[in-house]
């Protein structure tokens, strides 16, 4: 029998600690019933990106009122991502809500099969049929659509250009091939007098955050080596099981331990991810697009060019992952919400959002580079042989790939693993029935 969809909701809650008590929640501005009053109405919008509010709040906000005379307001409340994902269990129950809320696709998961969101009306699927198809995955439940992206995102490659010159490279040209790129990690690579790693080659995700652990390792690894997170039953569609216990996860789990205790280009005590690589302790860092935004601040003389993730043993991949701009069902103001969407989404605002926050502009006729910065472009030039994966609609994702992140680090820690094909692949296989029993704990599993 099917889990309740309460139970999708009480997990995500417990994932992030314990709920807002009953006299916790912040208030919800009231807003005025537009079928009830002829007055311009208030809308309200819910975000836990302060980059997004700042969108909202400076850009499209003023030019959607000058547009809209009948909305006298849209008042954004921004929440830390861990208070918002504590507030969705609560208020979305109880239908004490705003008129929009944008929420990552994996958090919105629970509540759109849930059926605390409104399917999009066909204007809004209209806009959603010009932008990238792979948007469709993380969006579509039982052949309704929910949602909009609002703020896609995806993993590429940042290289030090002085220290591929340095190295023998040229700067201009990074490498394109995995086995190039460790190559020149290892080149890049430096020690201090005790023999620990004062410059990485390659910063990796060996801990922190569970859920950038495990999408490092899956973009990376897995999705480089040809198989995926979770993989689509082929006799019972729309149940899934675990997509990488197989020679494809085996070669994953390999190449992390490789780089770690055969070529050594990074280790656990070094300094890591944008931090590193701001500050010239790193070579190449995998990240998304807006880290940028820290390296020009805090690492202004650092000379660097990013690259799309590089051809792995098997194919080149990245993950696309999104902010999406939802219309609870409990909304106020749904058709006014759904202006406001369209309009935050429309080619135009995408074209400011780019430059300002260097987002992927997804519709399909769209310039990708338009308006960045001349050292991100070559990433966002996407390769005609670059596969895009999304978030799949599933109760189980987050406990999934919240579960394998954390089961992560003490594997990259053992070093026994090294040289150990049989260690190895009982890892993985572990890390598999991970994914497995959070899909059987929904009734999501099938092989």
């Amino acid at each position: 029998m099917k889990k309740v969809h309460a139970l999708a909701i009480t997990a995500l809650l417990c994932a992030s600690g314990m709920a807002f008590a009953n006299g916790g929640s912040e208030a919800v501005p009231a807003a005025s019933s537009s079928s009830a009053s002829k007055e311009p109405v208030t809308l309200t919008l819910w975000n836990s990106s302060q980059t997004m509010a700042d969108f909202y709040n400076n850009v499209v906000t003023p030019a959607f009122l000058k547009e809209h005379p009948e909305v006298k307001d849209v008042v954004l409340t921004y929440m830390p991502i861990q208070d918002f994902v504590k507030k969705l269990a609560v208020v979305l129950p109880a239908g004490d809500v705003p008129d929009i809320m944008e929420i990552e696709d994996s958090w919105a998961t629970p509540y759109v099969t849930a059926g605390y969101f409104e399917p999009n009306t066909a204007e809004l699927d209209a806009e959603l049929e010009q932008m990238m198809p792979e948007f469709k995955g993380c969006l579509s439940y039982q052949g309704k659509q929910y949602g909009v992206p609002s703020a896609p995102f995806h993993e590429l490659f940042f290289w030090n250009k002085d220290m591929l010159k340095e190295a023998g490279y040229d700067p201009e040209n990074p490498p394109t091939k995995w086995n190039d790129v460790v190559n020149a990690a290892v080149k890049m690579t430096k020690r201090d007098a005790e023999g620990k790693v004062s410059v990485s080659g390659f910063s990796m995700r060996l801990g922190g955050n569970p859920s950038g652990t495990t999408q490092k390792f899956w973009v990376l690894a897995l999705l480089g080596n040809g198989v995926d997170f979770m993989e689509e039953s082929k006799t019972k569609p729309g149940y899934y099981h675990a997509g990488f216990d197989n020679e494809g996860g085996y070669a994953a789990l390999k190449e992390y331990i490789d780089l770690l205790y055969k070529y050594k280009v990074d280790d656990f005590s070094s300094m890591k991810d944008t931090e590193a690589f701001s500050k010239g302790r790193t070579a190449i860092n995998m990240r998304e697009a807006s880290s940028a935004v820290t390296i020009m601040k805090q690492g202004p003389d650092i000379n660097w060019v990013t690259t799309p993730m590089p051809y792995g043993p098997k194919q080149r991949a990245t993950f696309l992952i999104s902010l999406n701009l939802y219309v609870p069902k409990d909304s106020k103001h749904k058709d006014l919400g759904r202006e406001y969407i369209k309009f935050a989404t429309s080619k135009d605002m995408y074209a400011i959002q780019v430059k300002e926050r260097m987002v992927i502009n997804p519709y399909k006729d769209a310039d990708k580079t338009a308006g960045l910065d001349e050292r991100l472009k070559p990433a966002f030039a996407f390769p005609s042989d670059l596969k895009c994966y999304t978030v799949k609609v599933l109760n189980s994702y987050d406990m999934a790939q919240t579960k394998v992140g954390e089961a992560l680090p003490d594997i990259f820690a053992n070093s026994t693993l090294l040289d150990n094909p049989e260690g190895i692949k009982a890892e993985v296989h572990k890390l598999a029935e991970i994914v497995n029993d959070a899909l059987k704990e929904y009734d999501e599993y099938a092989e």
